[in-house]
């Protein structure tokens, strides 16, 4: 609207006569902008005799009561009417509320009496779109019949959307004012009113003409800028509009040939043809359409999405058809399909070989475990479950809760190592036989694309038959070794003492030599031979025990280790300790294998006395001698068992003595000692009943 500060232009004056003022009414109605109007009032109030007038302007957005124009009013004293809706103290308010026109006397705003008139957008006559859907709520109508008060919420026509506007216009009246100077004054506002009203909705309406063009504009670019083809039609499926990706397949380009007329034809009969089919079916708007590409003459599959256009009175005015190209897409999803199908063919083949492997898995019968790179159980089967219980948060026993910690350490240094393959021997409970049991743990890693560990899995093996049943073959060979050694002894001890009369024998026929009478000459060379005969057969019989085994330089701490090696696992199962302290020897000359079976001999008698559990001692030491030459490797063996009866310590080295009852043979010892007295060596043993045994072994040393 108007500014405030406008100043009446004084009357042109040609010669000596002034120009004849033209009438209010054509001055308002010349008028071509809403702006034009306050100013051309405000000249019209002071030309009537009136001091002064201002103008006061209403936002309805901020609902501000501010000047907008002003004529001959001072400008200090303007801003006394400056104000707002919400204002009910201040004495324009109540006026703008009430919309009706009222004199005010000398007060705060001014010290003379005042005009008021409010300003509001009204008409007597309906509104064009008011008129056209025949409705009675035109907002310009209300106002002029006074059916709404000024409020912010009220001043917007439902029917067109168009906020109204609202002012008031401030007169200072003339000192000797009377009735008939109000009633002009009310006329000329009234008749300056219903101009505004009429420009101000001619400019809402050109407004919102501009703003559909700008919106056309806009809408036609965007449509134009659409990589899919858009195209507008009307009722009869003509064509209205369409993006230039639409014209590349049904419009002729400008080289025109047969076979481009043709295409776009085809394909302008198509698209008719499924719009057609779309809008009978009702509901379905989507439709797959085949065209051809006008300019690279390839067929193209497009998903025709149509929606159709109504009008403000609802009819239906066309259709906007949208085409996507899936060509690509179509070819895609083929594609997808057939890998779905390869990999459900796939699936089922994986899923017949998990089926298969947990078939073998139950029935392998060792407690299985795989777990993931994180070393955390995803799978367990049956037998592991009893061991460790199952996988997840699931309730567990002391010894399975053992078991847990003992394996999942076990795994977790497997799973961050950098070996693939681990064994490792494990004491784990199991409650089946209610004992804790040693299970030979077999791990192996599974490794994915990038060559990381994906999942590890482990097999516990238990080998308690087998290690009975190697341990009876060892019990059993050791059996028979030393029954053969009794043999070979009872035989050597027999042909020894059958050996002594047979040399007095030989030395009394050989003595006989020369006193035989002729005719015993016969009988003396019977009796000759014969004695021989007997002589080798008693040597056959001593050489039964007499080994005849090489003997060669060996370090003893190494037939030492070979031995705890072999018999270590045996160690553990009887909870039995080993300590084992080896000095540093010279090699000594001896039967390597001999030397074994005695100390495989004595580690096993210490096993047997410790049924229970204990500590197995085992000390190697080189004792020198008077001289550099000699000196002496020395075996200390001992146990913390049951020990030996001291009645039975005198003869424990003879045969057929032992302290297993039915167990024993009573030979062990006595095949110990005799293998050591041929090498030269010594034995001895100190034992205390309940406390333990020691064993001595002393072999000599000669360096060479």
């Amino acid at each position: 609207m108007a500014t405030a500060g406008i100043r009446l232009q004084p009357d042109r004056v040609s010669g000596r006569r002034k120009q004849p003022r033209p009438p209010a009414v054509l001055r308002l109605l010349q008028a071509e902008r809403s702006e034009e109007i306050f100013p051309l009032l405000l000249e019209e109030i002071i030309a009537l005799g009136n001091p002064r007038a201002l103008v006061v302007d209403v936002n309805f957005d901020t609902g501000e009561v501010t000047p907008a124009a002003a004529l001959k009013w001072p400008r200090q004293l303007m801003d006394k009417f400056s104000t707002a809706l919400w204002m009910s103290d201040h004495p324009l308010i109540p006026v703008l509320h009430t919309a009706r026109p009222h004199v005010l006397p000398k007060s705060t705003l001014h010290n003379r009496p005042l005009y008021i008139c409010p300003i509001l957008y009204s008409n007597r006559n309906l509104c064009w779109e008011a008129d056209r859907v025949r409705t009675g709520s035109c907002l310009a109508v209300q106002n002029f019949w006074k059916q709404k008060r000024l409020r912010l919420e009220d001043q917007v026509c439902t029917t067109c959307e168009m906020r109204a506007y609202a002012a008031a216009v401030v007169v200072e009246l003339p000192r000797n004012y009377t009735d008939q100077t109000v009633a002009d004054l009310g006329e000329l506002i009234d008749l300056a009113n219903r101009y505004l009203s009429r420009l101000f909705k001619v400019e809402h309406y050109y407004n919102r003409m501009r703003d559909m063009e700008i919106t056309i504009a806009q809408m036609g670019t965007v449509m134009q800028s659409m990589a899919d083809p858009v195209i507008l039609t009307d009722t009869q499926h003509r064509v209205i509009m369409q993006n230039k990706a639409a014209e590349r397949f049904f419009k002729v380009p400008e080289e025109v040939t047969e076979g481009l007329v043709r295409a776009v034809e085809f394909n302008n009969l198509l698209f008719s043809a499924a719009l057609s089919s779309m809008l009978v079916s009702g509901g379905d708007a989507h439709r797959d359409l085949t065209l051809i590409d006008a300019i690279e003459g390839e067929e193209m599959l497009f998903e025709a999405v149509s929606a159709p256009t109504f009008g403000p009175d609802g009819m239906q005015l066309g259709t906007v058809t949208v085409m996507r190209d899936v060509t690509d897409l179509r070819r895609a999803d083929q594609e997808l399909r057939l890998n779905y199908e390869k990999l459900s063919d796939a699936e089922e083949i994986v899923r017949q070989d998990r089926d298969r492997l947990n078939l073998i898995i139950e029935n392998v019968g060792d407690p299985i475990v795989v777990c993931d790179r994180q070393a955390k159980f995803v799978l367990v089967d049956p037998l592991a479950q009893e061991l460790i219980g199952g996988t997840g948060d699931v309730p567990r026993n002391d010894s399975q809760f053992k078991n847990l910690s003992t394996l999942g350490i076990y795994i977790d240094n497997f799973t961050y190592s950098f070996a693939e393959r681990e064994m490792a021997p494990l004491r784990l409970y199991n409650p089946a036989i209610k004992q804790e049991i040693e299970y030979d743990a077999r791990s192996g890693k599974i490794f994915d694309e990038k060559g990381q560990v994906a999942y590890t899995v482990t097999v516990l093996r238990d080998l308690t038959a087998l290690r009975k049943v190697e341990q009876l073959k060892v019990e059993r060979r050791m059996l028979e070794i030393e029954k053969f050694a009794a043999t070979g002894r009872l035989a050597a001890t027999i042909a020894h003492e059958v050996n002594n009369p047979m040399e007095a024998i030989k030395n009394a026929i050989y003595l006989l030599a020369g006193s035989v009478p002729e005719n015993a000459v016969p009988v003396y060379n019977i009796l000759k031979s014969e004695t021989e005969r007997v002589a080798r057969i008693v040597r056959q019989m001593l050489g039964l025990y007499r080994n005849t085994e090489q003997v060669k330089p060996v370090n003893v701490n190494t037939i030492i280790e070979d031995t705890m090696l072999l018999l270590n696992r045996q160690l553990q199962r009887t909870n039995i300790e080993v300590e084992i302290d080896l000095g540093t020897l010279p090699d000594a000359v001896i039967a390597a294998d001999q030397i074994r079976q005695v100390l495989s001999n004595l580690v096993i008698n210490a096993k047997d006395a410790m049924p229970n559990g204990g500590k197995l001692h085992i000390r190697s030491r080189h004792i020198p001698g008077h001289d550099d030459m000699h000196g002496w490797v020395r075996i200390l063996i001992g146990d913390t068992g049951t020990g030996i009866p001291p009645e039975m310590l005198r003869t424990v080295f003879e045969p057929f003595v032992t302290t297993k009852g039915e167990k024993g043979t009573g030979l062990g010892l006595w095949i110990v000692k005799g293998i050591i007295q041929n090498h030269a060596g010594k034995i001895s043993v100190k034992s205390k009943q309940g406390r333990g045994t020691v064993f001595k072994l002393d072999l000599p040393v000669v360096k060479l």
